[in-house]
């Protein structure tokens, strides 16, 4: 071994756990490994004392005896295989040369390697370096994916706080009610719903489905909230608070089609709703049409239909209308809701969608919101969400 070879050997000073009942084969393999530059060595004379000293102490890698008085090295690795703290540590099986039958059954059970009695320096040399070598790697790996992990929660936390979770309730001046909630299929979503009042009784809504899912849409949907609240408030100045819906998203399409290489896009529903008429303008921006509540009658609120945003600058957009009466809910969503499976690959659908709604017409926007997600989760059940699922309810007339 090269003195660049022990210094680095020495300077990541990994710890080794010798399992041996045999103090002569003890101490050839203790001088073996100290002639490698091995120093920090600990030792355990049968399976019982590895397990307390593995559930105590930190270790890098085990060299374990297969035949052992109380707890033989089976007993030991099958004790490995149920602590999830231990797993990834490499066990590499001391036998004779008649025992290979029995370092087959020990790989089979999670042993990286072996060493036959007597031990040959060469291959002993070999085995440990490839064996903490590996554990090194997979330990990088480890801690890199731990700073994913961190970092996606940070950006779901920052994600999360730029929806609205405060919903206003209805007065006199606003008589209408808003519930909303997100639920992201992974820790970053690319769905995005909004709301906020452009004067004293005109409500901004939206809801939106990014392309793609991680952090690319995540970073799309920020940006496209910005928009359109940066938007609207400008068109809301320029056009003397007489803002178009067509042109608003008109302004937002052209602004998402620049430096948008990637061609990523957004399916919108935006409306503009006056809460205390119950008139609504809305644009339709390749998105899923909304429903419509009325006492017991659900239907679609199709219209004003254009294309997805972000591919197109010169796409152009128009203003539907729709005048609302009390009682009334709109409730738009993304194709999550419809297009989610349970374990049998089925979709909960439209038709299952409606037939909630149905059932839950008249009731309070939050209910009505919980009551779908509720049947969305036990329509589902234990199968892993595929596709974010985000859903916006508004009801005029609620105060």
């Amino acid at each position: 071994m090269s003195g660049q070879d022990s210094l680095s050997i020495a300077s990541t000073t990994p710890r080794i756990l010798v399992v041996d009942d045999n103090d002569d084969n003890r101490y050839t393999l203790m001088l073996y490994l100290d002639l490698e530059g091995y120093t920090d060595i600990a030792i355990a004379h049968d399976g019982e004392e590895a397990i307390a000293r593995l559930s105590e102490d930190r270790f890098d890698l085990v060299l374990l005896d297969v035949m052992m008085p109380k707890i033989d090295g089976y007993g030991v690795l099958t004790w490995l295989k149920g602590q999830q703290r231990l797993n990834g540590l490499p066990v590499i099986m001391i036998s004779a040369l008649d025992e290979i039958a029995s370092v087959v059954r020990c790989i089979e059970l999670g042993a990286v390697d072996y060493l036959a009695k007597p031990f040959n320096p060469v291959l002993l040399r070999a085995r440990l370096g490839a064996s903490l070598e590996k554990k090194r790697l997979q330990d990088e790996i480890r801690a890199h994916l731990t700073r994913l992990e961190e970092e996606l929660e940070a950006a779901r936390r920052l994600q999360m706080s730029m929806l609205p979770d405060a919903f206003p309730p209805p007065s006199s001046e606003r008589p209408a009610e808003i519930f909303a909630m997100m639920e992201p299929a992974r820790q970053v979503g690319g769905d995005l719903y909004d709301f906020f009042y452009i004067d004293a009784a005109r409500l901004c809504f939206l809801i939106g489905d990014v392309s793609g899912k991680g952090m690319p849409a995540a970073l799309f949907m920020a940006r496209t909230k910005s928009l359109i609240r940066i938007v609207t408030e400008f068109a809301e100045a320029a056009c003397g608070g007489t803002a178009d819906a067509a042109g608003i998203i008109g302004r937002v399409n052209r602004e998402l089609c620049q430096n948008n290489s990637d061609m990523m896009f957004v399916t919108m529903f935006f409306g503009l709703l006056d809460t205390r008429t119950g008139a609504l303008a809305f644009c339709n921006a390749g998105h899923n049409p909304p429903y419509r509540l009325k006492k017991d009658a659900v239907t679609a609120l199709d219209g004003a239909r254009g294309l997805i945003l972000g591919v197109a600058p010169d796409a152009v957009y128009e203003t539907g209308h729709v005048a609302l009466d009390p009682g009334d809910t709109l409730y738009v969503f993304t194709d999550g809701v419809t297009e989610a499976e349970n374990a049998a690959f089925e979709q909960f659908a439209e038709d299952r969608l409606e037939a909630v709604l149905r059932a839950a017409s008249g009731l309070p926007s939050a209910d009505l919101v919980k009551s779908v997600s509720a049947a969305l989760s036990a329509f589902v059940g234990t199968a892993a969400a595929s596709d974010d699922i985000t859903m916006l309810a508004v009801r005029v007339g609620a105060a």
